[in-house]
């Protein structure tokens, strides 16, 4: 019977578990859309060249120090993601409210103050005299980054400086590189399109996670960022270097046409 050509069109679910120690790993993680998935095989080649004949013909060729690295095109740009990729931690604040947030003093029309708080609502200024007078709207903007315009000041001038109270929205941030390096195992649950979308799934067990090569933050044209990823494989050594599963990883294909 003649060889069936097979052929590879993949799409499918990426994951990553953070390796917590040798025996404890984290939760099975979605990293969202990515874009691709390549792996790269090398190995340290070692040859020798006689130098009896005068012809120095190769004699010995072999390698040692077999490597694999992997490169993942991820598109979600998430806190979680970012944390994850540039060696960084999330944290996060509630929604609240701040009263009498202090201005510096003699601010004039055109000037802008940042807010100690972001997504800022209900915003109320106050000037300081001993009956305090409220700053009417139409004297300031304000935006969900927390910047206060002063458009223009009443007359009779009021007193200064000036406070603040207002409502703040809950938010999220990443610090980055701030944590340790970490190790992942991966698991991608593909389909291959190819040969009638059968199943399959890659598992590298033992990753080491480097930095994100590129934060696109702002982009044109037609294609979303992307934030290239790259992993190198490191020897699971809890697994036999020759046994059925490796020591790097394996490629499963489920079902019809696996045999």
């Amino acid at each position: 019977m003649p060889l069936q050509p097979k052929y590879m069109y993949g799409q499918g679910v990426l994951e990553v578990a953070e390796i917590i120690s040798p025996t404890v790993d984290g939760p099975w993680v979605d990293i969202g859309d990515a874009s691709s998935l390549e792996g790269t095989v090398s190995e340290t080649a070692i040859q020798h060249r006689e130098s009896r004949s005068g012809k120095k013909a190769l004699v010995r060729n072999f390698g040692i120090e077999a490597n694999m690295a992997w490169s993942v095109n991820i598109h979600q740009l998430d806190a979680p993601n970012i944390a994850r990729f540039t060696q960084g931690t999330v944290s996060s604040a509630v929604a609240g409210t701040v009263t009498g947030e202090e201005f510096p003093d003699d601010l004039e029309a055109g000037d802008v103050i940042t807010l100690d708080e972001f997504g800022p609502s209900d915003l109320v200024i106050l000037d300081s005299a001993a009956t305090p007078v409220t700053l009417d709207p139409e004297h300031y903007a304000y935006n969900a980054y927390g910047d206060v315009e002063i458009l223009s000041l009443p007359d009779p001038a009021p007193t200064q400086p000036f406070t603040a109270s207002y409502s703040y929205a809950a938010r999220r941030q990443v610090a980055m590189l701030n944590s340790k390096r970490k190790q992942y195992r991966l698991r991608y649950k593909g389909i291959n399109l190819a040969e009638n979308e059968q199943p399959f799934i890659l598992e590298l067990y033992k990753l080491d996670a480097g930095l994100l090569q590129t934060l696109s933050l702002i982009t044109s044209g037609n294609q979303v960022a992307q934030a290239p990823v790259t992993f190198t494989s490191l020897a699971d050594t809890t697994k036999r270097a020759d046994g059925e599963l490796g020591q790097f990883g394996r490629l499963i294909e489920i079902g019809e046409g696996a045999a």
